[in-house]
């Protein structure tokens, strides 16, 4: 009897999805399910399991994967059950979130520091999730870890409510450059002049730089995300991901150096100096620009 309900509810995802699965996969499919529903008992036995929800939850993930079997296997899936549960609205769901929601929440408000309530994070974090039309929840990327989820969006949401307080001070580590107080007249025509150029130069050599390295930026600068949880993200130390995004930086403004001496045919020296007195404008250009250069990032390669 349960074999054959597994079988029936593999059969069903398959049709939900899109996919036509040849007999041995449909026992193959069948078989993950089981466990899958099995493991989920495990982790949360107070979750009620309800065959329906599968395919609901489910479905969003594999609707587009070329093989159902294979696609299934990348998933989270206890993690993708719950969350279909929770926009859902299956109370014992939401419960288990909001447990998970306070410990991811807990750790990063000690790690912050600064004066924030880890209960006010708890809320504003959990309005977003599940609340509105926009319910952040839905963009769980369903193959990794729900918890590490968490901890990015605790970290974002933290920073923003902090900044908001102006409780935190978050340092800005985009380019090194310096605005200079003190321009005399020339080098006031310098940045008049050539700050379109540069600004062209810049979302050009922006646009060359590897997908991970536009990731890596795009991870601090747009979300806010400590270098102990870029790290978490690719799985590698804090140090190495202080590295990558050094280089990342250096690569950056190497690129656009290259690109402005060529353009501007300006020597060495000059071209220094208006760099420093520009760059330090483009502080506001960069985010834009990393979030037109969004599409196809996610990957981090």
């Amino acid at each position: 009897m349960v074999a054959l309900t597994m079988r029936t509810l593999a059969l069903q995802l398959a049709a939900r999805t899109g996919h036509t699965l040849a007999p041995g996969n449909v026992t193959e499919l069948a078989a993950q399910l089981e466990a899958a529903i099995t493991a989920t008992r495990t982790k949360w036995p107070e979750l009620a399991i309800r065959h329906e929800l599968w395919l609901d939850a489910l479905a969003p993930w594999l609707d587009s994967e070329p093989d159902l079997v294979a696609g299934f296997a990348q998933l989270a899936v206890s993690d993708v059950y719950l969350v279909g549960a929770c926009l859902a609205g299956d109370k014992p769901a939401l419960a288990i979130l909001e447990r998970l929601t306070r410990t991811a929440t807990t750790r990063v408000v000690a790690r912050l520091g600064g004066h924030l309530s880890v209960e006010d994070v708890v809320q504003e974090l959990l309005m977003k999730l599940v609340v509105g039309d926009s319910r952040k929840l839905a963009g769980f990327g369903g193959q990794g870890a729900l918890a590490a989820w968490l901890r990015s969006s605790a970290v974002r949401t933290a920073i923003s409510l902090g900044r908001k307080r102006q409780e935190l001070a978050i340092e800005d580590e985009t380019l090194e450059a310096i605005a200079d107080e003190g321009d005399d007249q020339a080098l006031a025509f310098l940045k008049t002049s050539y700050r379109d150029e540069f600004k062209r130069a810049f979302a050009a050599a922006l646009a060359e730089l590897s997908k991970r390295s536009r990731t890596l930026l795009r991870l601090q600068i747009i979300d806010q995300l400590t270098l102990e949880e870029i790290g978490t993200f690719y799985r590698v130390s804090r140090a190495t991901a202080a590295r990558w995004l050094a280089e990342a930086r250096a690569d950056l403004v190497n690129r656009t150096r290259t690109r402005l001496m060529t353009s501007l045919g300006l020597p060495a020296e000059e071209l220094g100096q208006l760099m420093r007195l520009v760059a330090s404008n483009l502080y506001g250009t960069l985010p834009k620009l990393l979030r037109q250069t969004h599409g196809g990032d996610e990957s981090g390669q």
